[in-house]
Order: structure tokens, then sequence, then C-alpha cells
């Protein structure tokens, strides 16, 4: 599947496979993240299995700590954007209610 013409068979396989995943992960959501939990899983599925390609290491172990750590990070990051949005919802009702303390009809 490597080859320049299974590309697209190749992340057609992709995508259904994080869907998959997601699916029997119990993931219900028909938001945005749906996309982007899809995308991401999918990326970290493509560099673990890179990174396996090289993994000399006893049963795999190096490979197992790679996938950990990569899905630390998107757990993190994950959160993070949470937070960030969380954030800027909170400062734009704080603007809103400014304004309107100020007299502003909004």
């Amino acid at each position: 599947m490597s080859l320049a013409g299974n590309i697209p068979a190749s992340l057609k396989e992709l995508g259904a496979l994080s869907d998959e995943i997601w699916f029997l992960a119990g993931d219900v959501s028909v938001d945005t993240s749906w996309y982007t939990k899809r995308a991401s899983l999918s990326s970290i599925y493509a560099a673990t299995e890179l990174y396996q390609t090289t993994d000399q290491s006893t049963d795999m172990k190096d490979t197992e700590q790679f996938l950990d750590r990569r899905l630390e990070e998107a757990r993190v990051l994950g959160s993070a954007a949470g937070n960030v949005t969380q954030w800027a919802g909170f400062q734009g009702v704080a603007a809103v209610n400014m304004m309107r303390s100020m007299g502003v009809r909004i």
C-alpha cells in the first residue's frame, strides 16, 4: 500500500480503520470533533506504523512506548484546545455583559 499508485486506496483504508476504532471505542459524536478525532487517530496510526518498521526492540516495546507518547500528546492537545475554546467563550460573554452594563443594547 506504500506505492504511489496505492495512496488513494491506502488513505481510504486508513480512514475506515480509524472510523472503526472510534466506533468500537463507543464514540457517537456528530459534530466537528468526529472529523478531528479520526484525523488525529489516523496520523497517530500512520506514524506508529512507520516507527514500527525500524523498531528492533524485544517484543516491539519501543513501538509501544512511541504509541503511548503519541496518544498522550493527542490527549493533552485536545484538552488544551477545549480549554482555549472555553476561555474564549467566557471572554465573549464577559465582553457582551460589559457592553450591556455601559448601556449598549445587545
